[in-house]
C-alpha cells in the first residue's frame, strides 16, 4: 500500500467529523452527532454500492462512529463522539508499536499482500522498522493531542487536530524522509 492509498483510506473517517462540526455550529450538538452518524452510514453504503465491496477501514470507523455517537446521545455528552478518532488511531498505533518494537512485524505481514513477490533484504527491513518506530511516536502524539483537544479545546480546534493536523504531520514526515534520502544520495555521489 503506498502513501496515497493510506491517506485515501483514512480520509472517509474524517468526513463525519467535519459534518458534525458544521451541523453543531448551526443547529446543535445532538443534531451534529445524528448527522455525523447518518453521514457515516451513508458513506459506507455509497462505497458498497459504487465498488461492490465493503471497505474494512470505513466499516470499522462507521461502527465506532455508531457506538461512540450512540453513547454520546444516550448520555447527552459529546465527549465519547470526540474520543472516537483517538481510539481508532490508538488501535492502529498498537499495531505499529507491536510491529516496530517486537519480532512480530504485523505491518510487514499486512504489507506483503500489497507488495506481492517483492522480498525485503535485511537493510530494507531495518529501515522499515525505523520508519515504524517514528510513525508509532507520531501517532502516539497525535492521539494525545486528540484526547487533550476533546476535553480542553473548542470543537473547531478538535476537528482540526483530529482531522487536518493528521495529514499535516504525515506530510511533514514524508517530506523530511524524502529530503533525507535525497541528501544521503547526494552525499554518496560526491
Amino acid at each position: 500500500m503506498n502513501k496515497a492509498d493510506l491517506l485515501k483510506k483514512m480520509l472517509p473517517g474524517f468526513l463525519p467529523l467535519i459534518v458534525f462540526t458544521v451541523v453543531d455550529e448551526f443547529i446543535g450538538t445532538k443534531e451534529g452527532i445524528l448527522f455525523a452518524l447518518g453521514f457515516g452510514v451513508i458513506e459506507l453504503m455509497f462505497i458498497y454500492i459504487k465498488e461492490k465491496r465493503i471497505e474494512k477501514f470505513v466499516i470499522v470507523d462507521t461502527l465506532f462512529l455508531v457506538v461512540f455517537g450512540g453513547i454520546s446521545l444516550l448520555l447527552d455528552n459529546d465527549i465519547f463522539f470526540k474520543l472516537k478518532p483517538a481510539l481508532i488511531e490508538l488501535l492502529f498505533c498498537l499495531l505499529i508499536g507491536i510491529s516496530a518494537f517486537s519480532a512480530n512485524n504485523i505491518m510487514m505481514k499486512m504489507g506483503k499482500r500489497y507488495m506481492g513477490s517483492i522480498e525485503m533484504n535485511p537493510a530494507m527491513e531495518l529501515q522499515f522498522k525505523r520508519s515504524l518506530k517514528i510513525m508509532f511516536w507520531l501517532f502516539s502524539v497525535h492521539v494525545a493531542l486528540i484526547v487533550y483537544s476533546a476535553y480542553f479545546m473548542s470543537k473547531e480546534a478538535w476537528v482540526f487536530i483530529s482531522g487536518g493536523l493528521f495529514y499535516i504531520i504525515f506530510a511533514v514526515y514524508f517530506i523530511v524522509e524524502f529530503m533525507l534520502k535525497r541528501l544521503k544520495k547526494y552525499e554518496v555521489t560526491k
